[in-house]
C-alpha cells in the first residue's frame, strides 16, 4: 500500500516535468479577411468624340463578385488521421438511402472512445462480424451515464462505390472515410498506422487519438457485455483518469512532432 501511493505522485512529478521543459505546440488559425471594393474605370470608346472633338470617357463600375462559402479550418489528431470530411449514412425509406457529408472534429465532437474498423463486403469474416458489432456499439451508447460516447469510423475495403453503398447500409449511426479515400494513400497509411494485416480488424482510440487497444477485434466476442471496455490497460486508464485533456492533446502534438522528426532523419539515411 505504501508503495502504491508513492507512485501516483511520482507518474503526476513526471508529467509535469515533462510539460514544463517540452515547447508545446499550439495550433495558430489565421482568418484572411478579404473586401471586395467597387473600382472605378475610365473606358476609352472606340472613337466616339463630343462637338468639340475631344475623345469621350465613360466610367465603368465593376460589380463585386460574391465569394464562394469557405470551409471552416480545422485541425487536431482526428484531421490528421481521418482528413476533413466524414461520411453517413441516412435511411430515406425501405429501399433507398441518402450518403452525408459532416466535418471531422464536429462529428466526433464529446466522443470519448473512437472505433477504426477495417472491413469489406466480399470478406465471409466481415460480414459475420459486423452484425456482432454493431449490436455491441448500440449497447455501449445506451449505457447509463455514458450514452453516445462510443462511435465507429468505417475504413472501407470494398472493391467498388456500389458494395461500399449497399454495405453501409449494415451500419446503423456509424461514419466511415470516404470510399475514394479508403482505398487511397490514406487509407494505406491507417492501415499501416494500426497494423492491419487482415480484416476484420477493429483498432479503438481515446478522445485525443491515442491507441486504447489495436485488438478489439478478439476483445469483443470474449466480453460481449462490455464490462472492461474499453479494455485500457490500468497505467492508461490512470493517465486518462488524472490528466486533463487539453493537457493530454498538448503532450500527443508534442510526441507526434517528435515521432514525425525522428521518422524524417531515418528517411534521409
Amino acid at each position: 500500500r505504501r508503495y502504491t501511493m508513492k507512485l501516483v505522485p511520482s507518474f503526476l512529478l513526471a508529467l509535469l516535468v515533462f510539460s514544463s521543459v517540452s515547447t508545446l505546440n499550439v495550433y495558430a488559425q489565421e482568418a484572411a479577411v478579404a473586401t471586395d471594393a467597387l473600382a472605378e474605370t475610365n473606358v476609352s470608346a472606340d472613337a466616339p468624340t463630343n462637338d468639340s472633338g475631344e475623345e469621350k470617357t465613360e466610367t465603368v463600375k465593376e460589380e463585386a463578385i460574391p465569394k464562394a462559402e469557405e470551409a471552416p479550418v480545422q485541425a487536431g489528431p482526428f484531421i490528421d488521421l481521418f482528413g476533413e470530411n466524414l461520411l453517413s449514412l441516412k435511411m430515406v425509406d425501405e429501399s433507398h438511402a441518402q450518403i452525408e457529408t459532416h466535418l471531422t472534429n464536429e462529428a466526433l465532437a464529446g466522443k470519448k472512445v473512437i472505433g477504426v474498423y477495417f472491413s469489406a463486403d466480399w470478406c465471409g469474416p466481415c460480414r459475420q462480424f459486423t452484425p456482432e458489432l454493431v449490436s455491441f456499439y448500440e449497447k455501449m451508447n445506451k449505457r447509463r451515464g455514458k450514452k453516445d460516447q462510443f462511435q465507429i469510423i468505417w475504413v472501407s475495403r470494398c472493391r467498388d462505390a456500389n458494395s461500399f453503398g449497399q454495405y453501409f447500409t449494415h451500419m446503423g449511426g456509424w461514419l466511415a472515410l470516404p470510399p475514394e479515400e479508403a482505398s487511397g494513400q490514406r487509407g494505406q497509411m491507417l492501415g499501416d498506422l494500426y497494423k492491419t494485416k487482415g480484416i476484420p480488424h477493429l483498432v479503438l482510440l481515446d478522445e485525443v487519438g491515442n491507441i486504447i487497444t489495436l485488438d478489439a477485434r478478439n476483445k469483443i466476442p470474449t466480453d460481449r457485455a462490455g464490462i472492461g471496455f474499453p479494455w485500457r490497460n490500468p497505467v492508461a486508464q490512470l493517465y486518462v483518469t488524472l490528466v486533463p485533456k487539453s493537457f493530454r492533446l498538448m503532450v500527443k502534438a508534442q510526441v507526434d512532432e517528435i515521432k514525425g522528426k525522428v521518422t524524417g532523419l531515418l528517411k534521409k539515411k
